[in-house]
């Protein structure tokens, strides 16, 4: 039964608040611990990556979006994206550190290979702006406990107010283009594709801090 799309939009948030309050906080958060200096620097490196990721694949979908008013939003985002991807470069740096080195997990491809291979609107906008941005809030209010007093002014001042933007284009566009049936089933599999991706990511960034001595 095709719901009216608040209807539907509401739904969504809910699934995926039960998806992501069934799990620890272990496949959930990026950063389990305070962290500083070069630690601080390597848990920013893969921030830094998927901002500038984010650049390609939002720029991408830029021109599958029919809707003129929110390919410009859109455009608007992948100027955010932009803007962090920079800071956090500029951030690492400052601690001593180099994005020079780093290299992406797989689950940081995989996760830009399915936004890319999403064909509809609806597909994009429920699994980037509504799964994944609305999670990045929460993620982003840990940032100002769990880093040093000015990679935590980073994310307040120049950060965490585009990401509620985000979110809002994420039900903006779900209200254009999940109005059906066959549109709300293609919204749903991809935000629980994308959640799943999510996990991923975070466990192989937990792993991979842990192997390199980071989160001592």
């Amino acid at each position: 039964m095709t719901l009216h799309v608040d209807e539907f939009i509401q739904t969504l948030h809910q699934e995926n608040e039960a998806f992501f309050a069934n799990l620890p906080d272990t496949k959930t958060v990026y950063w389990p611990k305070r962290l500083d200096g070069l630690a601080a620097a390597e848990a920013l490196k893969p921030r830094w990556f998927n901002e500038l990721r984010g650049v390609e694949v939002i720029g991408a979908f830029i021109v599958r979006v029919p809707d003129l008013s929110l390919k410009v939003l859109v455009g608007r985002q992948v100027g955010d994206e932009a803007k962090h991807a920079r800071l956090c470069r500029q951030r690492i740096e400052q601690l001593g550190s180099s994005v020079l080195d780093y290299v992406p997990t797989p689950a940081q491809l995989q996760f830009g290979d399915l936004l890319d291979a999403f064909l509809f609107p609806e597909e994009f906008f429920a699994a980037q702006q509504f799964t994944v941005e609305t999670q990045s809030l929460k993620r982003n209010e840990l940032a100002l406990e769990r880093f040093d007093p000015e990679t935590a002014a980073m994310f307040k001042k120049h950060i965490n107010p585009d990401e509620h933007f985000h979110v809002r284009l994420g039900r903006m566009g779900l209200r254009v283009f999940a109005r059906t049936q066959a549109a709300q089933d293609r919204a749903r599999r991809a935000a629980e594709a994308v959640r799943q991706v999510h996990v991923d990511m975070v466990l192989q960034h937990v792993e991979k801090m842990e192997a390199g001595g980071w989160l001592r």
